[in-house]
């Protein structure tokens, strides 16, 4: 792949990852953010998905005394990004921070707090479901960052293939595709066109070994399976140059 250089803006950084990459240097960066395609789209509940993740990482960095607390905590979030509504009184309760929380719990409680905006927060004001996966992110972010580089690296780049992961299962979902082995990493993403507002496809790894691409072919966007030979010879000819280079890094 080539070589990149850390973006000088944030208009095409998702809002998650640009809090936590404001809290540390340049060089931790991700080379290649989102691969290098559009500013991902992720409504409220895909917004509580990535906060899981965040939460997750919380849990192996920002480890907390009462992890049964903790995890207790996320379950509740969990069961909302499941589908399950839980009493808006004990949502809201489970989501309370305090000062006094450590670290990991203020996480927890943050990510179970979208949980609830998700839910219950008025039409005008859901984006504050993902403001707090935001919060979450950027105080891991700078709480990570005072230790070790590599584990800094690791997990924007855990956070940054989270979100355009989730962006993918967005659109499958609502084409109600369900690949036949689970995506396990998005390949390349390259934008649509120069203005950059849209991705013009996705090819991705599936566990199996064999790779997804969901692509707009005579119109119509569709998911088309197999071995890398067969899914590059689907890319169209405008992209190839792109996904190539993605696929050799």
């Amino acid at each position: 792949m080539a070589k990149t250089t850390a973006p000088t803006g944030f208009e095409e950084i998702h809002r998650i990852l640009g809090g936590a990459l404001r809290e540390v240097e340049r060089s931790l960066w991700p080379a290649h953010p989102h691969l290098g395609g559009p500013l991902p789209v992720l409504s409220t509940h895909a917004q509580v998905d990535i906060g899981l993740v965040v939460a997750a990482q919380a849990r192996l960095h920002a480890t907390p005394k009462d992890l049964f607390a903790f995890d207790r905590c996320v379950e509740t979030a969990r069961i909302v990004a499941g589908g399950t509504a839980i009493q808006k009184q004990n949502l809201d309760v489970a989501s309370q921070g305090k000062r006094s929380d450590e670290l990991g719990i203020k996480v927890a409680k943050l990510v179970a707090r979208a949980a609830y905006n998700h839910l219950y927060a008025a039409a005008s004001a859901r984006n504050t479901a993902g403001t707090c996966v935001v919060n979450a992110s950027t105080a891991l972010a700078r709480h990570i960052a005072g230790g070790e580089s590599a584990v800094t690296r690791e997990f924007l780049q855990t956070l940054d293939d989270a979100i355009v992961m989730r962006e993918l299962a967005s659109h499958l979902e609502e084409r109600a595709i369900m690949p036949s082995s689970p995506v396990v990493r998005v390949v390349s993403r390259p934008a649509a066109n120069a203005a950059r507002r849209a991705f013009g496809l996705v090819l991705a790894r599936l566990a199996d070994g064999q790779y997804g691409l969901f692509v707009k072919l005579r119109q119509t966007w569709a998911w088309h399976e197999g071995d890398r030979a067969s899914m590059f010879a689907t890319v169209p000819d405008g992209f190839m140059e792109q996904v190539s280079a993605d696929l050799d890094g």
